[in-house]
């Protein structure tokens, strides 16, 4: 019990140190790109990973850590790098339709996981057939989590986007009603 809470606490450090620069970054108009704060918290978990690594070999048991404790840390590590890898490799366009009874109306974009909108241009689908194509860039913004399909008048539909089907870079087809209020 003693070792995972040692573990745990290993793992709250970064994360709280992370959200600490972060929130100093945003106090003077700075707002980092998901990759930096990959990097950033990639850099911790390596420096706190040395320090961990020499209590692991403690001489003295009570200042020993779980060798648990330095493979956690290291596969945060890995997982981070698996990370950057995995959005360096995904396409950075979404293609597909949306069946709508007014295409001309409709406006699409991509979100992140904060909900916020990460793909460029108007957003505008073919106002005969429905199609659309949105760019956006995985290595910087993170993988697209949602399309968020929207008209005039109507309330906004929220599309899960699989990382199976981003890598497919096969286009959907998405059906939209328009609900008010």
């Amino acid at each position: 019990m003693a070792e995972s809470k040692a573990i745990e606490s290993l793992l709250q450090w970064p994360a709280d140190l992370l959200d600490r620069i972060v929130a100093l970054l945003s106090k003077v108009g700075i707002d980092l790109a998901p990759l930096w704060l990959q990097l950033f918290l990639l850099v911790l978990v390596l420096a706190l990973l040395v320090p961990v690594v020499k209590r692991v070999r403690a001489r003295k048991k009570k200042d020993r850590l779980p060798l648990v404790a330095a493979a956690v840390l290291a596969l945060v590590s890995v997982g981070v790098i698996i990370g950057i890898a995995e959005n360096w490799t995904t396409p950075g366009r979404v293609a597909g339709s949306v069946a709508f009874e007014r295409p001309a109306d409709v406006r699409v974009a991509l979100l992140d996981f904060r909900d916020m909108t990460i793909s460029t241009g108007s957003g505008q689908v073919d106002s005969s057939s429905g199609r659309f194509a949105l760019h956006y860039s995985p290595l910087m913004d993170g993988r697209a989590r949602k399309l968020r399909i929207s008209a005039a008048g109507c309330k906004p539909l929220d599309a899960a986007l699989g990382r199976a089907q981003l890598r497919a870079a096969s286009e959907g087809l998405w059906n939209y009603q328009c609900v008010t209020g």
